[in-house]
């Protein structure tokens, strides 16, 4: 059944399946399945930044290395499972099994993970009592997966175990997916417009960007979600994207697909074409904020690929002009004082070509400052 609101005359957007109170006796059964029955979720929200198969080999190897699994590990073969906290499970067809369904874990994939990894060591793991605790898992098994997306939400976007931004885009662009607004998901989860909006828009043009072509393992680094969200929240940015969104949905409607490749090669470069990205650091995501927030300076950033000297163009001339002096002076005043104490430059056998080549620079600089000091009337 698909998760659905109350009327707006309560006052409030709640989805029913958040009203527990309404659940019957059967909803609120835990089931005992043996663990081997339990299989991981290849839409796991978890996995919306890394690669993987798909497969339950690729997904658990990918757990095992990009999360901490060790304390729920200790905890497991101390305790076993809690009762008090059932995995949540639908049936659902898998390929990697012919299509068959079968109990996909929607919540608890990383204890199930760490279950699969005790249960595969029998040398770290081998006490025989301690590994039948662990043959039976507490489980609620609920009919459609829709219906586990409001508790689901509730515990990792605002609540015990919070997700990063990919794994909230990704549940949040599902939300969207399954009919809700923007404004609704924000409601339902406890947590700003504003921030949906930026998680959804990021989701959304991450997906047009693989229906171009576009992919996360090309990145030469790494790909990181927040660079594609950081770039995208100014309004310019948006403007030189030709970005336009769908007001309640908040995913892409439209968008200049050859910016958005130019955007993305800037942020992450590309290992196909041997292309490094632009932007080496977060930090610098301002300025290019700042670049494409300009017209001419975003034309010369797309002409050159010169970070530095589209930056230019944002600044008053005379800004500029009156920045890049006195950085000169700085330096020169910086070599001077390393090197004064000791005199005039000495053309020794080994340091004449320095000595001539010093005195060719000076030279140049020298007619370099007289053209700048005629050309602009200083």
């Amino acid at each position: 059944m698909k998760a659905k609101l109350n009327a707006r005359s309560s006052g409030e957007n709640v989805p029913r399946t958040l009203a527990t109170h309404r659940d019957d006796d059967r909803r609120k059964k835990i089931d005992w399945p043996a663990y081997g029955e339990l299989h991981l979720d290849p839409k796991n929200p978890r996995l919306a930044d890394l690669s993987h198969t798909g497969t339950q080999a690729s997904i658990q190897k990918v757990m095992e290395k990009e999360f901490d699994l060790q304390p729920i590990r200790d905890s497991l073969w101390r305790n076993g499972f809690f009762f008090e906290e059932p995995l949540v499970v639908v049936r659902e067809p898998l390929s990697e099994f012919g299509g068959e369904p079968v109990l996909v874990v929607i919540e608890g994939n990383r204890r199930l993970a760490a279950l699969k990894s005790i249960m595969e060591n029998t040398t770290a793991y081998a006490d025989q009592a301690a590994r039948e605790r662990l043959q039976k898992i507490p489980v609620v098994i609920r009919k459609h997966r829709a219906d586990t997306l409001p508790y689901i939400g509730f515990r990792h976007v605002t609540g015990i175990k919070e997700w990063n931004s990919p794994a909230k885009a990704e549940y949040a662009h599902r939300l969207v997916d399954a009919g809700y607004t923007v404004e609704q998901i924000a409601h339902l989860i406890g947590d700003t417009t504003r921030q949906v909006d930026r998680w959804i828009r990021t989701r959304s043009l991450v997906s047009r960007a693989n229906k171009i072509g576009l992919r996360q393992e090309d990145a030469m680094k790494v790909f990181r979600f927040s660079f594609l969200l950081t770039a995208t929240d100014p309004p310019a940015s948006q403007r030189w994207l030709k970005l336009e969104l769908d007001p309640e949905k908040g995913t892409v409607r439209s968008i200049d697909d050859e910016k958005l490749k130019q955007l993305w090669t800037w942020l992450y470069g590309s290992k196909q074409r041997d292309v490094s990205p632009l932007i080496p650091e977060s930090r610098q995501i301002h300025k290019l904020n700042r670049v494409l927030a300009v017209p001419d300076a975003a034309k010369e950033l797309e002409r050159t690929g010169n970070l530095d000297r589209s930056l230019v163009c944002t600044q008053p001339r005379e800004e500029y002009v009156a920045a890049v002096l006195g950085e000169v002076r700085t330096m020169l005043q910086d070599m001077h004082a390393a090197v004064y104490l000791d005199g005039p430059l000495v053309g020794t056998k080994d340091t004449r070509e320095h000595v001539i080549s010093a005195k060719e620079e000076f030279r140049r600089i020298s007619k370099a400052l007289e053209s700048i000091q005629k050309d602009l009337g200083l």
